[in-house]
């Protein structure tokens, strides 16, 4: 295609020529960047959205590993960890004030989404308890379908709690099981009120400190804010999900992600699923439908236990396979409507600086003068 007005650099091709993409200039917004360990997806993924915000766009990201702070901090964005002294808390029975008449509705589906997924799962007789028991817990807070009451002060997962306990039968087993994350070790990070609001040119959540089997239902309420922030007037964004294979591994979470995929363009926002571990990306039908719904697609260097699911996933020749498995650090595929285009990604010495997570260059950067 001809380098679009709005486009953003993605890299040189084989002959030299420079790659320009207008990502919201295509079908859907979305793109995916697959790559093993070390091949250079974090780098073009920062680089990409330090470009996008070049452009006007506001972007969010979602930060397993703390690797965007330094170009967080460098353009003025907003970091919000989620562990550590200073995180910030957020409730996920918040509603938007104003909002329309199903929004409590569409609040209870999150819920049952996000306890499912910290609980391992739900049977049909305890998603029906805890419909009722979040109703209650509304209801107990003066907030019913009225969109006139979403502006008052939201239940807490320990409100939740209660009304799971009081009612019979599986509602007081789910009650205890939901205990760690309503009132006991993990209540810090469901059970208060929103501290911060998701605003800023580009907005960071970081995961890093969290145990694990906790990253992926907070990614997963770190996405919702997320959602519900592109609410009111349009303009362009743009979400990152860096590591998607930590929400995608869950039926829960890749239920909440594909549709993210599927909707996101509706409110002029494109999703960007990066991830090193194809296998749970692809694994799943939801997972090969996050694919399909991405117009972009940049494969880096791929493991050998992953090619094969790739190779079949992306319709790969065994020449591009080949290529795929021995092409250098920030080298690979880029698939676009019908082009497939040897890509080799390219930074400016200031780009670089800050996009970069080579431990000996962060470490000769500290060094004083």
């Amino acid at each position: 295609d001809p380098p679009a007005e709005d486009g953003i650099l993605y890299g040189l091709a084989q002959s030299g020529a420079p790659i320009l993409i207008d990502r919201f200039a295509r079908e859907n917004y979305n793109a995916v960047l697959l790559a093993r360990s070390g091949a250079g997806k974090s780098y073009l993924a920062k680089l990409e959205a330090l470009r996008l915000l070049y452009r006007g766009v506001q972007v969010f990201v979602i930060d397993p590993e703390d690797e965007y702070r330094r170009l967080c901090q460098a353009v003025g964005g907003v970091y919000l960890p989620l562990a550590g002294e200073e995180r910030v808390a957020l409730n996920p029975l918040d509603l938007p004030a104003g909002g329309p008449a199903q929004a409590l509705h569409e609040r209870g589906l999150f819920i049952a989404e996000l306890v499912e997924l910290l609980l391992g799962g739900l049977t049909g007789e305890e998603l029906a308890v805890l419909d009722r028991a979040v109703r209650a817990s509304y209801a107990g807070a003066g907030i019913s379908d009225e969109p006139a009451t979403h502006g008052r002060a939201a239940p807490l997962l320990s409100d939740l709690a209660r009304a799971l306990a009081a009612e019979d039968g599986p509602g007081r087993s789910l009650a205890e099981r939901l205990e760690p994350y309503a009132s006991g070790s993990h209540s810090f990070l469901f059970a208060r009120p929103t501290t911060a609001r998701p605003e800023g040119q580009l907005v960071c959540f970081s995961l890093r400190g969290l145990p694990e089997r906790l990253k992926a239902p907070v990614l997963l309420l770190c996405l919702d804010v997320i959602w519900r922030s592109l609410e009111g007037p349009l303009r362009r964004r743009c979400v990152l999900v860096d590591e998607a294979w930590l929400l995608m591994r869950e039926p829960a979470g890749a239920r909440f992600l594909f549709r993210l995929a599927k909707s996101a363009r509706k409110r002029w926002c494109g999703l960007t699923t990066v991830t090193q571990d194809a296998g749970d990306l692809l694994s799943s039908e939801l997972g090969q439908s996050v694919v399909s719904n991405s117009a972009t697609q940049v494969l880096l260097r791929q493991a050998p236990q992953a090619i094969e699911r790739v190779g079949e996933a992306f319709k790969l020749s065994e020449g591009e396979r080949r290529y795929l498995l021995s092409c250098p650090t920030g080298q690979g595929l880029l698939l676009t409507g019908e082009e497939r285009v040897p890509l080799r990604v390219v930074a400016s010495s200031e780009e670089h600086a800050l996009v970069t997570s080579n431990p000996a260059e962060l470490a000769a950067a500290e060094e004083p003068a």
